[in-house]
């Protein structure tokens, strides 16, 4: 009877000495051979989410360059070309090489992007292009400009803002990567050239003085006005579609004023055009021989800004705006505010698009697309059916420019179908 306990114990005694045995074994990390920027890249990234991906581009970058510095001469040397053009393809080639080499396309070391949830239907999206801080000497480096001010464009969007866009852009650093390379080619430097004295011929300035003056700033608006529908003639052969009301307008970032004095030479040619001048803000505003009411084209300008729209009484407002004087959309629209907490609050590209401007895109090409009487029947619907499919979304994003590349966070929220 004493038998089956002692037979227990040397069963447990057993069992005990066998889990070990069971137990995980420990996960053996593998360190790449050839080193990458996966740390430096996703440090920026959201893990966890519905999306993610790193690319190491170091390899990519490699056989691109490799691969343009044979297939340039092959492509020549299969063609039937004359000395004469094989000499002239070649140079151009060789100056395309270059100014790709010192582009700083090279320099990128990797990409990566991700999404998550940050609540049902509300997502985060990061976008890296990454270099290291000592391999930035290419001219794409140096576009945007030092200063990220993209969102200020923001203290100017008036309430009925439907979409949004502001970046730095330099085009200074690409024309001097032009000059540079049409100092050994001719036929690029004929090229550099004859487009300089045309400029220069139609409008009586330097075009190397005009680009240096441009920017860095650009910015673009698009409002539309749902309570003032506007019939408008998208088909020439179908009647006119209702849509908001629309208003768009450009402000550029000017470093001085001979741009602005020669556009105001210009209009004061036109009868038709009416003078505002305020102590530190002048207006053109250009009459219409048109029944189109929201149409009456405004040139506008105060120190630094060059600003045009669609009509004088919507760059009021948006000066208004600035001024404090109206309410503004980053203060008034619940949407905007939401997409725009948790995002960076200075970048050197800043974007938003709204649930009401996606929708009037897509009645615009639906509306194209009907009238269309060459698109085959079935291509139609199939368009049709993708027009229907695209997913309408509000959307908020900045580009940050930073010591390791460009970082962009974008906030997106989907909108149920039927609202």
């Amino acid at each position: 009877m004493k038998v089956l306990p002692a037979f227990q114990w040397l069963t447990a005694a057993v069992l005990l000495l066998s889990l070990p045995a069971c137990q995980k074994k420990p996960e053996v990390k593998i360190t790449s051979a050839e080193p990458t920027s996966f740390e430096a890249v996703t440090n920026h990234l959201d893990a966890g989410g519905n999306a993610y991906l790193y690319l190491s581009t170091d390899a990519i970058c490699n056989a691109v360059s490799g691969k343009l510095a044979t297939l340039g001469p092959e492509l020549i040397a299969s063609g039937k070309l004359d000395d004469a053009s094989k000499a002239k393809a070649t140079a151009a080639w060789s100056s395309f090489s270059k100014i790709v080499a010192n582009s700083g396309i090279k320099e990128i070391s990797g990409f990566g992007t991700s999404s998550i949830a940050l609540a049902p239907s509300y997502y985060q999206i990061k976008w890296v292009t990454h270099h290291y801080p000592d391999k930035s000497s290419g001219w794409i480096w140096k576009l945007h400009g030092s200063t990220p001010n993209a969102l200020d464009f923001t203290a100017y969007l008036p309430e009925r803002t439907a979409a949004a866009s502001s970046g730095n852009l330099k085009l200074t650093p690409i024309w001097e990567a032009l000059n540079q390379e049409a100092a050994v080619n001719a036929d690029l430097r004929q090229g550099l050239d004859t487009i300089s004295k045309s400029f220069e011929s139609a409008t009586g300035l330097n075009f190397a003085s005009i680009l240096a003056s441009l920017g860095p700033n650009y910015s673009f608006l698009v409002t539309l006005d749902e309570s003032r529908p506007t019939p408008l003639p998208i088909n020439p052969s179908a009647p006119p579609v209702s849509l908001p009301e629309p208003g768009l307008a450009i402000f550029i970032q000017v470093q001085d004023d001979v741009l602005i004095n020669r556009i105001d030479t210009e209009l004061s040619k036109n009868p038709m055009v009416t003078k505002t001048d305020g102590p530190d803000l002048k207006i053109r505003t250009l009459a219409m021989p048109l029944p189109v009411a929201f149409l009456r084209p405004t040139v506008a300008w105060k120190k630094g800004l060059l600003m045009i729209s669609t009509n004088d009484q919507l760059l009021r407002d948006m000066l208004d705006v600035k001024a404090g004087k109206k309410p503004g959309f980053a203060a008034t629209n619940a949407e905007f505010k939401k997409l725009m907490t948790g995002l960076p609050t200075t970048g050197c590209s800043f974007g938003y698009v709204s649930p009401l401007f996606q929708k009037t895109v897509t009645a615009i090409n639906q509306a194209q697309l009907e009238g269309n009487k060459i698109t085959d029947p079935t291509a139609k619907k199939f368009l049709q059916f993708l027009y229907q499919s695209i997913p309408t979304k509000a959307v908020c994003h900045v580009v940050e420019e930073t010591p390791e590349g460009w970082i962009s966070t974008s906030h997106q929220e989907m909108v149920p179908s039927g609202k």
